[in-house]
C-alpha cells in the first residue's frame, strides 16, 4: 500500500465489541472506515451513520472489494477463522477480537492462511498495551521481584441469566468454545502469560453452578505449573455477584507486585526488599464486558490498533500476531481437556 495513504478497513459485526472497533478506526490517523457488515442491517446502518463508511449486510461482497485493505473481526468467536481464512485468501489484513478462535485447529489454519497469502494477522488483547502492564513487564524483565513464585489471575466476574438468555452463541460449544474463561477470563489469561511466562501443564475443574440453559461452564478454578518452576492459580467466573476487577498476583523472592482492572489496569501493590510504592487506585468501573469497554476502555484498543497499522507500512508482524494469540487458546484448550478428564494436562 502508498504509505501515505489512510489502511482501510472494515469492521465485521455491529455487536458492542464491533463498535469499539469502529469508533477506534474512525478516531485514528492513518485508518479509514470503509464499511460495516453485520446480518443486522439495521445495526450496521446506526454504526455507519455515527462513525462512518458503508452498510453491509453481504460478507462475501466485504472480502471481493477492492476498496478495503483489511477487515476487523467481532463476530461469534466460533466463526473468527470461518471469515478470516477468505479474507486472507483475497488478500486483506486480518485483525480478529480474542479469542483467536475456539479450537487449536482452526486457530493453526487462520494463521497459516494469512502467513500463506503475505497479510498480516493481529489478535485482541488490548490490556498489554497500557501503561500499568508495560511498567509491570519491564520490572519483571529486569528482576525487580527475583525469582518468580507465584503468578495468578483471578477474573471473578457475574454476567445475568439474560446474558445467556439472550444471545443466538455465548453459552454454546459450537460457538463460544467454552464460557467464563476462554469468553470473559482469556483477556487476563493472556496478559498473566505476557508477564509469568509459558505454562507447562494444568489441573481444573470447571461447572456451570449459577446458570440455567448453558452448554459451557460459569465457573472454572486450574492450578497452573509454569515452566520457569513457578505455580499459579487461574480464578474465572460469570457466577459471583458483585463482578470484580480483574486481578493478577505476581510473587517472587525479592517481593511482589499486584496489577488490578478489567478494562484499565493499575498497580494496586507494589513492595520489594528494596521499594514499597503507595498505589492509588483509579476511579471505580461498576462494571465489565462489551459496554464498559465502549464506555471506560479503548486506549488498548487504540494503541494496539495502532501498531497493526505500523505494521502493514513496515512490513513487520504485529506485537499479537497469530501465534501470540493462539498461545492464551493453547492454554484454555488444556485447562478444558483437564477438567474433563480430571487428568494433569499441559497445553500444545
Amino acid at each position: 500500500m502508498n504509505p501515505t495513504n489512510p489502511l482501510r478497513f472494515a469492521v465485521i459485526g455491529a455487536g458492542m465489541i464491533g463498535q469499539l472497533h469502529a469508533k477506534t478506526i474512525s478516531e485514528m490517523e492513518g485508518a479509514e472506515l470503509v464499511a460495516v457488515c453485520s446480518r443486522d442491517l439495521s445495526r450496521a446502518k446506526a454504526y455507519a451513520n455515527t462513525y462512518g463508511g458503508e452498510p453491509v449486510i453481504d460478507y462475501e461482497s466485504i472480502v471481493n472489494r477492492k476498496d478495503v485493505d483489511a477487515v476487523t473481526i467481532c463476530t461469534a468467536s466460533g466463526e473468527h477463522a470461518a471469515q478470516g481464512i477468505p479474507a486472507a485468501e483475497s488478500g486483506k489484513h486480518v485483525v480478529v477480537e480474542k479469542p483467536i478462535d475456539i479450537t487449536l485447529d482452526r486457530a493453526d489454519a487462520l494463521i497459516d492462511a494469512c502467513r500463506a497469502n503475505g497479510v498480516k494477522l493481529a489478535t485482541i488483547f488490548q490490556l498489554r498495551f497500557l501503561d500499568a502492564s508495560e511498567e509491570v513487564k519491564a520490572a519483571l524483565e529486569h528482576g525487580v521481584i527475583g525469582k518468580l513464585v507465584q503468578a495468578d489471575c483471578y477474573m471473578k466476574f457475574y454476567r445475568p441469566q439474560e446474558y445467556y438468555d439472550t444471545s443466538r452463541w455465548k453459552g454454546t460449544q459450537a460457538l463460544d468454545g467454552g464460557g467464563a474463561l476462554i469468553n470473559q477470563g482469556i483477556h487476563g489469561l493472556d496478559l498473566l502469560l505476557h508477564l509469568a511466562g509459558d505454562v507447562a501443564s494444568v489441573k481444573a475443574y470447571t461447572g456451570a453452578l449459577a446458570h440455567e440453559n448453558i452448554e459451557v461452564e460459569d465457573t472454572c478454578a486450574a492450578v497452573l505449573k509454569y515452566r520457569s518452576g513457578a505455580l499459579g492459580v487461574v480464578q474465572a467466573t460469570t457466577s459471583i455477584h458483585p463482578d470484580f476487577q480483574q486481578r493478577i498476583e505476581l510473587h517472587g523472592t525479592e517481593g511482589t507486585i499486584v496489577l488490578e482492572g478489567t478494562e484499565d489496569t493499575w498497580i494496586s501493590h507494589w513492595e520489594t526488599f528494596n521499594e514499597t510504592r503507595t498505589c492509588e487506585a483509579p476511579d471505580p468501573v461498576d462494571h465489565s464486558g462489551g459496554a464498559a469497554a465502549v464506555l471506560h476502555g479503548g486506549e488498548g484498543h487504540q494503541r494496539q490498533f495502532a501498531d497493526f497499522v505500523d505494521a502493514v507500512r513496515n512490513n513487520r508482524e504485529p506485537a499479537i500476531n497469530g501465534s501470540e494469540g493462539r498461545r492464551s487458546l493453547s492454554v484454555v484448550r488444556a485447562i478444558y481437556d483437564s477438567a474433563k478428564s480430571g487428568a494433569e494436562t499441559s497445553p500444545c
